[in-house]
């Protein structure tokens, strides 16, 4: 029996029933009033969907938070595979793919018989993958005495788990030996980036024709600068695939275009020549505390540079430290101006002989005073030499005679001659940063009478020192004036094939070979009985001219400070080569003379011996066996005084400017007839040099002559690194077929 449980009746439909009514309760907020709600025993209804009240119910909350999770993540994979695509991309290849430049081998420069003069040294840079050191610590204790650096600050750089890779020691290249000994310690995360670097094994010789190349390979100054594309190559590029360590992944694909290295240069300029020109002029500079010089040499037939050198000079292996003064830098040899003095009466006396105005024997009064325009031109010495010829002109270094001829030419043919013989325009040699020097136009306003006077003998006009060689090189090479040239050829380094020939270039014809020939005997007689009698290169016959050139300061000229210079062909009947010595403000003597023809009686003597010019004369007795050194103690006494029995007397210092004007007693105003500031302003100081260095010089370098062509040249110390070390790709060897000339 089931309890509670009645029979099933059947609902009588026929009574009304009546529905039960609802409880009702108070509606606070209706005061009195009573509405039907669920009473506390009913469920309430649910709310609405997406209503407020629904919002915040349990029902709402498992809904719409799963939405707007998905909406975030949906927002931020647009984020990164859209909006930041292309970069991740980027990212990404970065870190697993090889896109890198290869550096081109910038090519070499030697000298004429093939000598290196600038080569490239194979070194590393060094690099660590911070992510890759495990024990950064014990990498740095072991690093450090390796590069030299403190360990404390290595293990920052290799700490920084920041970045990626990190350089160290600044990104300064090492050389092979420090490689060498990283590469034996095998720290891990720690990998070498194969480079080169320019290194020149001859340091200092030859530094400013060669210039530098910086820490980016780019090529400054000289030949580094004006040749840079050509040495410079093309960088190739390399694209591929890499593991995790950076090392390409050999199976992969790859994009290879190899680089194209630059091209060898070989040069007109020898070695040894370079040499003697530098150890002289180096001299010369110390023994007369000069501030500075230069010394360049050239083959007046073909226009070939043999030598060039400058005081002060540098190394340009360690080129960071001479920029400190960047004027060290410049090559005075083509950049800096000077007013050559009595050197320039050679291009006076060309244009005159040539237009036929005068003579060798051509005679003229030399009062020893010339007044033109307010303005009164004096001689060197300040004294009158009465009549003279033109050849004694030369011999006296008349300033009245040069001005009288000057006059006898006029402006015009003065300054046609002028330009004809290059002056006032750049030569046009391979170097980078030739200057033009100063050449007042006679038509414009600034323009004196006096100028045509002072011009003459090389005051109010200047010149760089490349000019006045190419000229006076003109004269020796029957009147042919020859473009000036230091590379002789640019050569594959792959093929060994000549690209390009540099032939000598006539630029034109300044004056008649009778002109040049007839000018050449003057300077010879010049040369011989001018101010300083004496055997200048025993065996040969000189043709040359001093100079003692005034240096141009605000409102007119330094009394006190010259550039004394000789400019000579040897031998004088067949010119070879050209010399000029120039030695700015000399401290003991100011004289070309005394200064600058010593020095170019030995470097004339070693270049006969060593390009084995066949003498045109006997030699005097007691002189056969004389070294370079005693050439030049033939000329002076170590006082300065001339030697007796000479037959000349010691050139005074001038009592008097050679150009006053009248009734002041003063130097010619700047205004009318100088620059109106120095063309060059020298160092203040001049290079500090070491006693004991003099002293070997002297005793050893000056005494001992240099061997002949077919001989090995003088040793020069090496390089920091050795030749072994340097990388070449090209041989030595005989230029062939030119493709195409310059």
């Amino acid at each position: 029996m089931i309890s509670g449980y009645g029979p099933y009746r059947p609902r009588d439909r026929s009574t009304p029933q009546t529905a039960p009514r609802p409880r009702t309760i108070g509606n606070p907020s209706t005061p009195g009033g009573r509405v039907g709600v669920p009473g506390p025993d009913h469920e309430a209804p649910a709310p609405a969907p997406w209503s407020r009240r629904w919002f915040g119910s349990r029902q709402g909350v498992l809904v719409w938070v799963p939405l707007v999770i998905a909406f975030v993540i949906a927002l931020r994979l647009i984020h990164w595979q859209v909006l930041e695509s292309g970069r991740l991309t980027v990212q990404l290849n970065a870190q697993h793919s090889l896109d890198t430049a290869v550096p081109a081998r910038r090519g070499t420069i030697r000298d004429t018989a093939g000598e290196l003069l600038a080569g490239n040294l194979a070194v590393d840079f060094i690099f660590a993958v911070p992510d890759q050191i495990r024990r950064p610590e014990e990498v740095a204790a072991k690093l450090a005495p390796v590069l030299g650096t403190d360990a404390s600050e290595l293990l920052r750089l290799l700490s920084d788990k920041t970045k990626p890779y990190v350089r160290l020691l600044g990104g300064t290249r090492v050389d092979q030996a420090i490689s060498d000994q990283i590469i034996a310690l095998a720290l891990p995360g720690i990998f070498l980036e194969p480079t080169t670097r320019r290194t020149y094994p001859e340091r200092s010789l030859g530094s400013h024709v060669l210039g530098f190349v910086d820490g980016d390979g780019n090529g400054n100054y000289g030949l580094e600068g004006y040749w840079n594309k050509e040495l410079a190559g093309l960088p190739g590029h390399l694209r591929a695939e890499r593991d995790t360590a950076g090392n390409e992944i050999g199976f992969s694909d790859r994009d290879w275009r190899p680089p194209l290295d630059g091209m060898d240069l070989i040069l007109t300029m020898d070695r040894t020549i370079q040499y003697i020109a530098e150890r002289e002029l180096e001299r010369a500079v110390i023994e007369h505390r000069a501030d500075g010089g230069t010394v360049i040499v050239m083959n007046p037939k073909t226009g070939e540079i043999l030598a060039m050198a400058n005081q002060p000079t540098f190394d340009p292996n360690r080129y960071a430290e001479a920029a400190r003064n960047p004027e060290i830098l410049t090559n005075p040899a083509i950049t800096f101006a000077y007013e050559p003095g009595s050197t320039f009466k050679v291009i006076t006396m060309a244009a005159a002989l040539n237009e036929r105005l005068v003579t060798p024997d051509t005679t003229m009064d030399d009062s020893g005073a010339l007044s033109i325009g307010g303005y009164t031109i004096h001689n060197w010495d300040g004294k009158a030499n009465g009549r003279i010829t033109m050849t004694q002109l030369l011999e006296k270094s008349s300033n009245i005679g040069a001005s009288w001829t000057a006059f006898r030419l006029g402006k015009t043919l003065f300054y046609r001659y002028v330009t004809a013989f290059g002056f006032g325009a750049q030569t046009k040699v391979e170097l980078q940063g030739e200057g033009i020097g100063i050449v007042k136009n006679p038509k414009s306003s600034d323009w004196a009478e006096v100028d045509l006077a002072t011009n003459s003998f090389g005051q109010a006009i200047a010149v760089t020192p490349m000019q006045i060689v190419t000229a006076v090189s003109a004269v020796a090479n029957g009147g042919l004036l020859m473009r000036p040239f230091i590379v002789k050829a640019v050569v594959n380094p792959v093929t060994g094939e000549m690209v390009e020939q540099v032939r000598p270039q006539i630029v034109r014809q300044a004056i008649t070979r009778e002109t040049a020939a007839s000018l050449l005997k003057m300077l010879f007689r010049s040369a011989e009985n001018g101010e300083t009698r004496g055997t200048l290169v025993p065996g040969f016959q000189v043709a040359g001219k001093t100079g003692t050139a005034s240096i141009p300061v605000a409102g007119g000229y330094d009394v006190t400070q010259t550039i004394a210079s000789f400019i000579g062909a040897v031998p004088a009947s067949d010119p070879q080569f050209v010399i000029l010595v120039k030695i700015d403000r000399p401290k003991d003597e100011p004289w070309g003379s005394l200064i600058a023809k010593p020095a170019f009686a030995i470097i004339g003597q070693e270049l006969t011996r060593y390009l084995k010019v066949p003498r045109t004369e006997a030699i005097p007795p007691g002189v056969a066996t004389a070294e370079a050194r005693s050439i030049a103690n033939a000329l002076t006494t170590p006082t300065g005084t001339p030697r007796a029995g000479d037959g000349s007397g010691r050139e005074p210092k001038p009592a008097v400017p050679a150009i006053l004007r009248n009734g002041a007693g003063q130097p010619v105003s700047n205004q009318q007839s100088v620059p109106t500031q120095p063309t060059r302003t020298p160092q203040a100081t001049p290079r500090a040099l070491s006693t004991d260095a003099v002293t070997l010089a002297a005793a050893n370098r000056g005494t001992t002559p240099v061997p002949d062509r077919q001989s090995s040249p003088p040793a020069r110390p090496s390089a920091t690194a050795s030749i072994a070390q340097i990388i070449e790709t090209a041989t030595a060897q005989v230029i062939r077929t030119p493709v195409r000339a310059r």
